[in-house]
């Protein structure tokens, strides 16, 4: 009897395992099929071309720098004995800055002075003689050569001499000095940063598409971020030719109109770069793009299947893009689905 229920209990096992794997192998068929079915196409999303209005304005942030901006550096080597002006003062062209202790070379300046004084007499006296031929062609030319040599280290030691007054070379404000009386001086050394703030400009960097549409002259409404409720003016005085780093263009704005006062060289602006709108243009959303901006596609469907279309593009912002050729008003591209989609594809419309 127990024999009989064990062999019993056992069929029942082997009949609901048997079961089991029949159903499993029926729901392996059913999704084999159903992956055959869905891998006939692949499910995208569309979008129109349509004509829309497009705003072609765009801001720029950038930093006030001064119109003139250097580094004063010491000619000579000396001790500073006297010092005109500080830190913050107001310097015109010229104006001496700091004096150098200049007694030698004043001293050796005036040796050179009289010798190139009495190397001329001599000449004179020399180009007399020379009428009556006193005297040969070559003492003539010994003498006016020792004219010129005297008159070429009167020359070097006035230069030296001049030197000693280290001078303002642009009207401005001495924004940082380093010197101080009795230090000593040798050439190539820092003596002051001068700036010139009569002046401003407000450099900015634009992308390549803006880039296009500013022209020399442009008059700008530029704002002041530490200034509020109040706009200033400015003109485009030089677009740069090539790049930097970051693929983007220098401009730079010189400020003009009144209150100009108010801002001073390191304050952050935006200048404001309006243009005469063209009305409705083609417009497609930039993830219709397949690959990049540089050579750009789009694909669309015809008969079920994806076919690729190379456009012209020009971008108008992060997320639309201006269809220039290629593309008419109505034609549908695909949005969404693209990472599958090759040419000859077949796609199914969501």
């Amino acid at each position: 009897m127990k024999k009989l229920l064990i062999v019993g209990f056992l069929l029942i096992g082997v009949s609901a395992i048997a079961y089991t794997l029949y159903n499993n192998k029926t729901e392996l068929e059913e999704s084999a099929t159903l992956a055959m079915k869905s891998s006939e196409y692949i499910s995208v999303t569309v979008e129109k071309v349509s004509e829309k209005e497009v705003n072609r304005n765009f801001e720029a942030n950038g930093v006030f720098e001064p119109s003139q901006e250097l580094k004063l550096m010491s000619e000579t080597s000396g001790t500073i004995v006297k010092i005109n002006k500080r830190k913050g003062d107001y310097v015109k062209k010229g104006d001496v800055i700091v004096q150098v202790d200049d007694r030698l070379i004043r001293a050796d300046y005036t040796i050179a002075q009289l010798n190139l004084e009495q190397a001329g007499k001599d000449v004179k006296r020399y180009e007399n003689l020379a009428n009556t031929d006193a005297i040969t062609k070559k003492q003539l030319e010994d003498n006016q050569k020792a004219y010129n040599i005297a008159e070429a280290q009167f020359s070097a030691l006035q230069k030296r001499l001049d030197d000693t007054q280290i001078k303002a070379p642009i009207s401005g404000y001495i924004n940082e000095e380093y010197y101080e009386m009795g230090a000593l001086v040798s050439p190539g050394m820092a003596i002051a940063d001068l700036i010139n703030t009569s002046q401003l400009k407000l450099s900015v960097h634009v992308t390549e598409n803006e880039i296009s549409k500013v022209k020399l002259g442009d008059q700008l409404s530029i704002r002041v971020n530490a200034i509020k409720g109040e706009t200033f003016t400015g003109k485009v005085d030089f677009i740069s030719k090539k790049a930097d780093g970051s693929f983007k263009y220098e401009v730079i704005i010189i400020m003009t109109g009144s209150n100009l006062d108010k801002i001073s060289p390191g304050m952050f602006g935006t200048a404001e770069f309006q243009f005469a709108q063209e009305g409705k243009v083609l417009q497609i959303s930039r993830k219709a793009i397949a690959g990049s901006l540089k050579d750009p596609g789009v694909y669309t469907i015809q008969n079920g299947k994806a076919v690729y279309r190379p456009i012209k593009v020009n971008p108008l912002t992060e997320g639309s893009i201006e269809v220039l050729e290629g593309l008419d008003s109505n034609d549908e591209v695909i949005v969404s689905g693209l990472i599958n989609v090759k040419e000859g594809t077949p796609v199914k419309v969501q």
